[in-house]
């Protein structure tokens, strides 16, 4: 684990700040050294050792914040401890030491911190090539600065004077550096690429201030190659303390399969092919070929030729491995009972299994490269490629169903699950399941039995989604009016969150319900795990009629086998206008998400209303799984009021969204959304971690940061993970943390107990957010880990003059003082209700009476102004009562 830096104090310090000042001290290193002596002396040493002081303060301050904090203090100390051994160098009385000398033991240091930015794993997983590169690169270093030595001075690099001395150990400590910096480099992506880029470029900037100090002039006057050192010192500095703060990034792991980059790979042939080209300018130049090219030279060559070889054997490891992942996956494929088809971005087939030369009667490699929806019948493909081509949510996979010619001319009804794995990098395909669907007996006439063609559900055995769309096809076919869709969604009857699904006598005696209540020639289908559709003769009014039929058999006061079940549902006519069953089903959908929205128990018929709602939710959908990628998520914090001592215990950490097309968008539009994937995992924690490290930078110690955890990250048995990864990342000590959960989790699975038991053990505290509104059982404050109460809004509906809801928010006060736990009431936003609370006993209180939610650049001025607004507060109380 890495060793944490000491609290500081915040550093309102970005990169572009960084130059303006660095660009700023070289101009003021060049205005003194134009002064007239001993001023110049003064003004440039003085300016340098500021450079060095703030440089390494600041370095320090945002190794803090930064992913590798060891990196960043073991550069400052090498920087500082060069910058210190060149002075006592020059100015120590009686020293003979040049001043290169006195500042290479720093220089030394700084090869330490660069293998940290190595990914984790990368080492172990690649040494060998690692090492060789590392020596080839040294090689061809040190083959490169003694040939471009020669070049630009005319002469042979020997030991026989002092200053050739030094310039040898310079050569090979800069040689080292740079060698190391550059495997970094190879070896780094992304942003800590660019992080390892600037590093390098600090170290590059230093070997120029050494280079420049072995030429300086020896009397320790302001010589032009002295001051040229300390411009270049304080670009050393500033690139420094740049990789500093863009160091947000930890390393990937290396995976085992991956394959070296084109950078890894080109670099040490690159470094090689340079080192070559100056030697042999250096031989024409002189014409005879010295001691040290040659043995240099020629171990480059044997790098080289280890270097190739270590990687052809990599590379011919990797091609093994490869070979037998693809061989298990055709085994895995060759014995599964669905055949496999694999499509590119453009609908293309790029894999098929063999098994599809049964389904459609044409080999793979006849499939290969063509378009899938060749075969399909022209009446299907549009439904095929919205389906194909529709982003898919972590609801589930799709399933899609079309008629395909086989090579016999037959049509063929073949079902496929879609997963979309397009945004998985290692696949970025399409991958479809398919299934052949058809009836091998011929159907009965539709008019008889009015059964249409497709799939049954195994546990009801009503007709699945297939074959809902073939009867609407069938109606479709015979003029479409005089037909309308109900589709009915039942809550509780599966759980998406935890993946389960109630007993399959719930489905079949629900279906019995559904039965009883139709009219002659209406058709049931259960569409899905939790959903049913009938299609019906008559206008969308009788489908209303009997939607409210329908849900009215599934009441809460109705148990179905034990289970509490509760059913909303959307009603669509079949118009003229229908080309596709598809559009058909689509807004039914729309017609159902919206009566799920309204609430249990509720009808609603498809408006364009509807369409243009279910359109806007659907693409906030889609763009909100970019929008942290896009910076355009950001935090505010609204202070939690402690009335007793007049300031601000705390802060709630809430997210805002603002859309590049339809600006600020509201947390309840767009949480919900977040809230039906994983994606709410990764906003959580990405709230946590600029939560935590935001207020870890005030200078506020007795200041808390609470933030809101979403169901599905507290039942994903991650969070206790990412607590600790937050709190370590930011220093923040675990009692300035309170996590805000719902009442509906704590009455979870027993490893929710669990893990918030091990949260209070870090110190953290826990809170049932909007408490009163969920859940209306009271035993859970008892058995389980709780130690904030936050009352929901609700619960100051006519405080001021109803004496019922007094009593209510009082009983609420007593019984969370009665349990230890403190009491937060949300909403406060009159001087009467904050009265009215401060008169019942309410310590802690959160509203926009008193402040809103703030930016972080506001926050601290906002807490600095709640003693004001209490003030406030309690005067406009006064005037409304002498009034």
């Amino acid at each position: 684990m890495n060793p944490q830096v000491p609290d500081g104090p915040p550093l309102p310090t970005t990169p572009s700040r960084v130059a303006v000042g660095a660009v700023l001290l070289s101009l003021g290193v060049l205005v003194s050294a134009a002064l007239p002596s001993p001023a110049d002396d003064l003004g440039v040493g003085l300016l340098a050792a500021v450079a060095f002081l703030v440089g390494s303060w600041a370095t320090w301050t945002a190794a803090r914040r930064s992913s590798h904090p060891p990196v960043w203090g073991w550069y400052a100390l090498g920087l500082t401890v060069a910058g210190t051994g060149a002075t006592l160098a020059l100015h120590l009385p009686g020293s003979t030491v040049p001043m290169t000398v006195g500042a290479l033991p720093g220089m030394l240091l700084t090869l330490v911190p660069l293998q940290r930015l190595l990914p984790p794993g990368t080492w172990r997983r690649m040494r060998a090539q690692l090492v060789t590169s590392l020596l080839l690169l040294l090689v061809a270093s040190m083959l490169c600065a003694l040939a471009s030595f020669e070049l630009v001075a005319g002469r042979r690099l020997g030991l026989s004077t002092l200053f050739d001395g030094t310039l040898v150990a310079l050569g090979v400590t800069l040689s080292a550096l740079v060698s190391l910096g550059l495997l970094v480099l190879s070896t780094t992506a992304g942003k800590v690429r660019r992080v390892a880029a600037l590093a390098l470029g600090a170290q590059l900037a230093v070997a120029v201030a050494l280079v420049l100090i072995a030429f300086a002039d020896e009397a320790r006057g302001t010589s032009p190659a002295l001051v040229a050192s300390t411009v270049a010192a304080v670009a050393a500095l500033g690139l420094l303390l740049c990789a500093a703060l863009l160091d947000t990034t930890p390393g990937t792991p290396a995976s085992p399969d991956e394959a070296p980059s084109v950078v890894a790979a080109l670099l040490p042939h690159l470094a090689a092919l340079t080192a070559g080209l100056l030697l042999l300018a250096g031989v024409l130049a002189s014409g005879s070929l010295g001691a040290p090219q040659s043995v240099l030279g020629g171990l480059g060559l044997l790098l080289l030729f280890a270097h190739q070889t270590v990687s052809w054997r990599d590379g011919r490891d990797l091609t093994r491995r490869l070979q037998r992942s693809e061989s298990r996956f055709r085994a895995v494929v060759r014995a599964a009972v669905d055949q496999v088809v694999i499509l590119d971005g453009r609908l293309a087939i790029t894999w098929a299994s063999p098994g599809m030369a049964d389904l459609i009667g044409r080999t793979p490699a006849r499939l290969v490269g063509r378009d899938v929806r060749v075969a399909v019948h022209p009446d299907d493909r549009a439904a095929l490629t919205a389906a194909l081509l529709t982003p898919q949510t972590d609801a589930g996979d799709r399933t899609t169903t079309a008629r395909v010619r086989h090579d016999d001319g037959r049509w063929r009804l073949v079902q496929a699950l879609v997963r979309d794995l397009r945004q998985d990098p290692d696949i970025e395909a399409l991958v479809l399941y398919c299934r052949d669907i058809t009836r091998v007996e011929a159907p009965a006439p539709a008019q008889a039995t009015h059964q249409p063609a497709g799939g049954s559900d195994p546990e009801t055995g009503l007709p699945d989604r297939s074959a809902l769309v073939a009867g609407l096809a069938e109606v479709l076919d015979g003029g479409g009016p005089g037909h309308a869709l109900v589709q009915l969604w039942v809550t509780g009857l599966a759980d998406a969150h935890r993946g389960t699904a109630a007993p399959p006598e719930v489905a079949l005696d629900l279906a019995g319900r559904f039965s009883r209540v139709l009219r002659t020639g209406d058709r049931l289908f259960r569409v899905g795990p939790q959903e049913f559709a009938v299609l019906l003769t008559g206008a969308v009014s009788d489908a209303e009629t009997l939607a409210h039929r329908l849900v009215a058999t599934v009441g809460a006061d109705v148990p179905v086998l034990g289970l509490r079940l509760s059913a909303s549902a959307g009603t669509t006519a079949v118009t003229a206008d229908d080309l596709e069953p598809v559009q058909v089903v689509r807004r039914a959908a729309m017609a159902m998400a919206s009566a799920r929205t309204a609430g249990p128990g509720r009808v609603r018929r498809h408006s364009v209303a509807a369409l243009i709602a279910a359109n806007r939710q659907e693409a906030l959908r889609t763009d909100l799984a970019h929008a942290l990628e896009r910076d355009e998520l950001r935090l505010v914090y609204q202070p939690v009021v402690d009335l007793a001592l007049q300031r601000a215990g705390s802060v709630e950490a809430l997210m805002r969204w603002q859309h590049p097309v339809w600006g600020a968008i509201s947390p309840a539009e767009f949480i919900p959304l977040a809230e039906e994937s994983a994606m709410v995992t990764t906003l959580g924690r990405w709230v946590m971690h600029t939560a935590t490290a935001a207020v870890a930078a005030l200078h506020r110690p007795d200041l808390s940061v609470a933030v809101n955890v979403a169901a599905r990250h507290v039942r994903s048995g991650q969070l206790l993970a990412d607590v600790r990864d937050a709190l370590a990342a930011s220093g923040l000590p675990g009692d300035r943390l309170v996590l805000e959960l719902t009442e509906s989790v704590l009455l979870d699975e027993a490893h929710v107990t669990d893990d918030l038991e091990a949260l209070r053990r870090l110190g953290v505290r826990i809170a049932v957010d909007d408490f009163g509104t969920g859940w209306s059982s009271l035993a859970y404050l008892v058995g389980l880990p709780i130690d904030v109460l936050k009352m929901d809004r609700q619960f100051l509906a006519s405080v001021e003059s109803g004496p019922r809801h007094q009593a209510l928010c009082r009983s609420v006060l007593h019984l969370g003082t009665s349990l230890g736990m403190d009491v937060v009431v949300e909403g406060v936003e009159t001087p009467r209700e904050l009265q009215l609370l401060r008169d019942m006993g309410h310590r802690f209180v959160q509203g926009f009476l008193l402040a809103r939610p703030t930016e972080l650049g506001r926050l601290e001025d906002t807490l600095d102004e709640i003693p004001a607004a209490l003030h406030a507060g309690t005067a406009d109380d006064v005037r409304e009562v002498v009034l």
